[in-house]
Parts: structure tokens; C-alpha cells; sequence
């Protein structure tokens, strides 16, 4: 039993609170913690896997190369394009004396100008074609699944799933009768289960304007910091609320 009250008190605290007695909770038919972001991603264009740079469990950061596809042609058009452009701009700039002694027709300087500009725009797209065939993290977050392994044909498939798990989101829901008590701002105690426990602070992000006609309930969300991703994902709360609407 002694083992038990480091789980148990948290709850009995929480169902205790103002909250609890303004009738918050007695309406609160769920509580669970999800991540604030969780997608499937996929490579932008399809290719033969070159590298996968990250495995099943590793933190990503916004911008972070995930998954290489073989880019050999791309990358020599992009290089290919390249000097072009650097040709193109050097021989404008070799005729910069001549335009400013207007020894250039107005045709000769618009060709050459036009030369340049096309020459880099060529660069630009070969050089984002190229930049396709690897695909970065959309977001700080967790690989939950890594679905490629070099030598691999990616296609429209996912190849990752990520969550995003700072901040959290703490999805709640609640009998008709709470509707009106809570508004997006108030600041909500989360008290969580096992294996984590304890209490959090957090606030209400969202509570829906439209309410289940079959169930008659309504959905509130709130942001939980979770800095060192100490709170896991899935695990069940309760929550309470240290002010309400009037």
C-alpha cells in the first residue's frame, strides 16, 4: 500500500482542488497526453535510398537531413548549371566598362544581362532538384519509425514517422454540462500516470465550439511544456483548472 501513495496522492490532491469543487472535473470524461505534432513522412521525389541518418527512437531538429536518395545526374546538372551561370556572369561583368562607355547597343546589354539572369535561374532549379533527393525534418521531434534502408526504392510511401513532444498536447474531454467553464489562456494542473507521475502546469489551448450531438461532449486541449521530453507520449491524466470563465 505504502508503494501505491506516490501514485495515488497526486490524483487525490488534484480531485480536491477549486476545480474539482466547481464541478470541472466531475464532467471530465478523459485525459491523455499525445504529442503537439505526429506525422508521416515522405521523400519529396522517389529515388534509390543512399543513406538513412537517423534510427527509430533519435531526437531531429527542424531542418535535419533524415534519408538521402542517390543523386549522381542531379547533382552534375546542378554542377553543370553552375558554371554556366559563373560564364555568363563573368562575361557581364568583362563588358561592365564597355555599357558604362555606352559602346554596347541596347540589344547587346539586355542579351547579356538576360544571358546571366537565365543562367542563374537554370542553376537555381537544378540546384533545388537536387536538394529534393534529400529529405529534412519538418520539425524538433522524436523518429517514432523508420521505414528505408539504403539500397531501398522510396516512393510515395512514408519512410518516417516523427512526433513533436515539446511542447505536448493534453487532449481532454468533457460532458456537455462543463461547457462555458473553461476559455483558451486558462492555466490547467495536469496531474499524470504511470510510469511518469507527479504535476505538471500547462494551458488551455483550445476547447471546441462544437459540441457531439450522439455524445454530448466537447473536446479541450492543453499545451504541457515538456522540456528534456521527461513525459512520455500515451500516458493517461487528470487534469484541473485554476480559473474558469465567467
Amino acid at each position: 500500500m505504502a508503494r501505491l501513495l506516490p501514485r495515488i496522492l497526486p490524483f487525490a490532491l488534484l480531485l480536491a482542488s477549486p476545480a474539482g469543487a466547481a464541478g470541472i472535473d466531475a464532467s471530465q470524461l478523459s485525459c491523455v497526453v499525445l504529442p503537439s505534432q505526429y506525422l508521416k513522412l515522405s521523400s519529396a521525389v522517389p529515388g534509390i535510398v543512399r543513406s538513412v541518418r537517423v534510427e527509430r527512437g533519435d531526437r531531429v531538429h527542424r531542418g535535419q537531413p533524415l534519408l538521402e536518395l542517390i543523386a549522381d545526374v542531379e547533382n552534375a546538372q546542378a554542377d553543370l548549371a553552375k558554371s554556366k551561370s559563373d560564364l555568363m556572369h563573368r562575361k557581364l561583368a568583362r563588358n561592365q566598362d564597355a555599357i558604362q562607355r555606352r559602346l554596347l547597343s541596347d540589344m547587346e546589354k539586355d542579351q547579356l544581362e538576360s544571358d546571366a539572369r537565365m543562367a542563374q535561374q537554370e542553376y537555381e532549379v537544378a540546384r533545388r532538384t537536387a536538394a529534393q533527393k534529400i529529405t529534412l525534418s519538418p520539425i524538433d521531434g522524436v523518429v517514432i519509425a523508420r521505414k528505408a534502408e539504403p539500397g531501398q526504392y522510396a516512393g510515395t510511401d512514408p519512410v518516417f514517422e516523427l512526433a513533436a513532444l515539446d511542447p505536448l498536447n493534453v487532449e481532454l474531454v468533457f460532458k456537455v454540462e462543463a461547457y462555458g467553464k473553461l476559455k483558451p489562456g486558462t492555466p490547467a494542473t495536469i496531474a499524470l500516470g504511470a510510469p511518469v507521475g507527479g504535476i505538471r502546469k500547462g494551458t488551455v489551448a483550445i476547447v471546441d465550439k462544437v459540441i457531439d450531438a450522439r455524445s454530448g461532449t466537447f473536446g479541450v486541449r492543453v499545451k504541457l511544456p515538456n522540456p528534456g521530453l521527461v513525459i512520455p507520449s500515451g500516458v493517461s491524466c487528470k487534469a484541473a483548472f485554476d480559473g474558469s470563465a465567467n
